[in-house]
């Protein structure tokens, strides 16, 4: 009986030093390796880069929810020129794709694929300094026959991928950095 509430009172103790964080495994083991790593640093004394880390992830908590919310979020960045998404369906009657669809990435003053102009005028980023530029590139995929079991790499050409806000070389010449 004595071993028996001795061996409780160790498992709460432990259990009470332990904290307990709402983390997915993928941070507990950051954490690990983190503190592998830094162990033989005295805790007085930090360098430069862990700094900026522990003052960049200073937040005021309001709720646990908001603070699980905070560690989850992800830089969000905003496009520089207006563009068109477009899901175009790869599958046909004789033949299956994998993936079974390609997206379409349009800048609004570049031609569609059935010739029709977006907008008439050239788009441009950066208070008019800049130009967006259509992207194109090769998309790779596999495709069988309809009832086949094997699949074979296919290549799709030319497909509109991005709408890139770049230095138009033809008004202000080679960058030189």
């Amino acid at each position: 009986m004595k071993v028996l509430l001795l061996l409780i009172m160790m498992l709460s103790a432990l259990v009470h030093t332990y904290p307990y964080k709402r983390s997915s495994g993928f941070e507990r083991l950051r954490d690990r390796i983190h503190r592998k790593r830094h162990r033989h640093q005295k805790p007085s004394v930090m360098n430069e880069t862990d700094e900026l880390y522990e003052m960049s992830m200073t937040v005021p908590k309001a709720d646990e929810d908001d603070d699980f919310a905070f560690r989850n979020r992800r830089e969000k960045n905003e496009e520089l020129c207006q563009n068109q998404r477009k899901i175009v369906e790869l599958n046909t009657q004789s033949h299956e794709f994998d993936p079974p669809f390609v997206v379409e990435v349009r800048c609004l003053n570049t031609l569609s694929s059935n010739g029709n102009v977006f907008s008439g005028q050239e788009q441009t980023c950066f208070k008019g300094m800049l130009r967006c530029v259509q992207q194109y590139a090769d998309v790779h995929v596999s495709r069988r026959s309809v009832g086949s079991i094997h699949w074979h790499p296919y290549t799709i050409s030319d497909v509109p991928v991005s709408c890139q806000c770049m230095w138009p070389v033809d008004r202000y010449g080679h960058q030189e950095f």
